[in-house]
């Protein structure tokens, strides 16, 4: 829903969610006036009583802090299997230092690869919820190694070093998979229009309250837009974990690389 606007700054994209609940504020005002003309509230002019507000902007606030939840969930999710996986790729290279050289060099070339492959390609990829099948090449192969060495000597050490390789190779795998599962998370369409709803109601009740004095129905719908683009700004850019200006950062193995 929100696409177009992870390709703009981070300025660009405040001024945007804003922008976005100051239409709504505008199209709620033209719409009560426009209820007013056609159906005038009479000689006594009743207004909305002012309880009317707090009673929409709880359910707003309600949904809101669900959707955030869900967002802030998905991306430490995300995080979580990054540091995950940086650790398995660091446990793998330190036993990587059991095997003959000759072995030692083909995994550590392997291992590097694949950390420059994840961070170089992959990355970029995740954002449009893809993956590198490079990177996925790599991992099988790191697997074949292992096992093939596991099942072609006969000394204990060597045995046990591929046993080990195998497993954290394993551990790479899921924790790369946690990750691309966590790339793909979005906010579905109808959470976002259930949220657009409960705000543009939010503004039809100002403007209702606010219609016979311009100062208060003007301040009160340019803070609302305010406040609530704000908001809309902060849950939006930590939607989608690896996009946008609050992308998760191939840090912890970039570490890893520039150590090996």
């Amino acid at each position: 829903m929100f696409d177009f606007m992870y390709d703009l700054p981070e300025w660009a994209m405040f001024a945007v969610c804003v922008l976005l609940v100051g239409c709504l504020s505008v199209a709620a005002l033209v719409l009560m006036g426009a209820l007013r003309r056609l159906w005038p509230p009479g000689a006594h002019r009743p207004n909305m009583v002012s309880t009317m507000l707090s009673g929409i902007l709880l359910p707003t606030g309600i949904v809101i802090a669900f959707v955030a939840s869900d967002i802030w969930q998905q991306d430490a999710k995300g995080r979580t299997a990054v540091e995950q996986e940086a650790i398995a790729v660091a446990d793998t290279l330190r036993i990587v230092k059991f095997l003959p050289a000759d072995l030692r060099e083909q995994v550590t070339g392997v291992l590097d690869d694949y950390i420059r492959e994840v961070i170089e390609h992959e990355w970029p990829l995740m954002g449009d919820g893809r993956s590198s099948q490079i990177a996925e090449d790599q991992l099988e192969t790191l697997m074949v190694i292992s096992v093939r060495i596991e099942t072609g000597t006969d000394q204990i050490v060597l045995q046990r070093a591929a046993e080990a390789l195998r497993r954290y190779t394993t551990d790479i795998e899921n924790a790369r998979n946690q990750r691309l599962l966590a790339s793909h998370g979005r906010v579905m369409p109808t959470k976002w229009v259930a949220v657009l709803v409960l705000l543009f109601v939010a503004a039809c009740v100002l403007s209702e309250l606010h219609m016979s004095h311009r100062r208060p129905l003007a301040l009160s719908l340019a803070l609302f837009s305010l406040g609530f683009g704000a908001t809309l700004y902060l849950v939006a850019s930590f939607d989608r974990p690896f996009t946008g200006t609050t992308i998760i950062e191939p840090t912890s193995l970039s570490v890893l690389l520039v150590r090996g």
